[in-house]
């Protein structure tokens, strides 16, 4: 048997989630799911070499005994854990098998996962959102949260956050500026030309 790879990946859209999978070619694999709807590449967190096809399966029927709740979808890859869960999820069969040389915890980019600059939550004045702008959910468009300030919004008359909203909506944890629009515009958009812009 050809040898392939369990992986482990994270997109900056998928809030405290990752993608378990299997390759032969991880970073082919990679830029495959970076050509989907989501505005930002898949990063490989890490990967273990294993001897046959499609072990992940096994993973994942491991992790659904352990909390079926975990994964986003049956027979979707996506489960609700951070990257460092599932590592060392990795990391215990390794060790339980002897098998420590073959799991590599990668580095994106050139940087360490836990040394990436993170962005700051979108503030809606420094977008050139006004108070009282309507943002609209791009799955429905009768869901509407109004600006109250530079953080929060209005919906459903309570005071709250987008991705707050976009959670109990979706019922996993995203990023709610990459579900919400200001005139016809992704927040999310709107931020990485005004506020996110280096």
């Amino acid at each position: 048997m050809s040898k392939g790879y369990i992986y482990i990946m994270t997109n900056p859209c998928l809030n405290n989630m990752v993608k378990i999978g299997y390759a032969k070619d991880v970073e082919k694999r990679r830029k495959q799911l970076s050509t989907t709807a989501l505005p930002y590449e898949y990063e490989v967190y890490a990967t273990y070499e294993t001897p046959g096809n499609l072990e992940d399966k096994k993973l994942h029927k491991l992790i659904d005994n352990l909390n079926p709740d975990l994964r986003v979808s049956k027979d979707r890859e996506f489960f609700v854990m951070s990257a460092e869960d599932a590592y060392e999820l990795l990391e215990a069969i390794a060790i339980i098998s002897g098998s420590q040389n073959k799991l590599k915890k990668l580095i994106s980019n050139g940087i360490k996962e836990e040394h990436k600059k993170k962005r700051p939550p979108v503030n809606f004045a420094k977008c050139n959102i006004p108070v009282g702008a309507e943002l609209i959910f791009v799955d429905d468009k009768d869901v509407k949260a109004y600006v109250v300030d530079e953080r929060k919004v209005q919906y459903d008359g309570e005071l709250t956050s987008l991705s707050a909203i976009a959670k109990g909506i979706k019922g996993y944890s995203i990023s709610g500026p990459m579900y919400f629009t200001y005139n016809g515009k992704l927040v999310s958009e709107i931020a990485e030309e005004t506020q996110w812009k280096e």
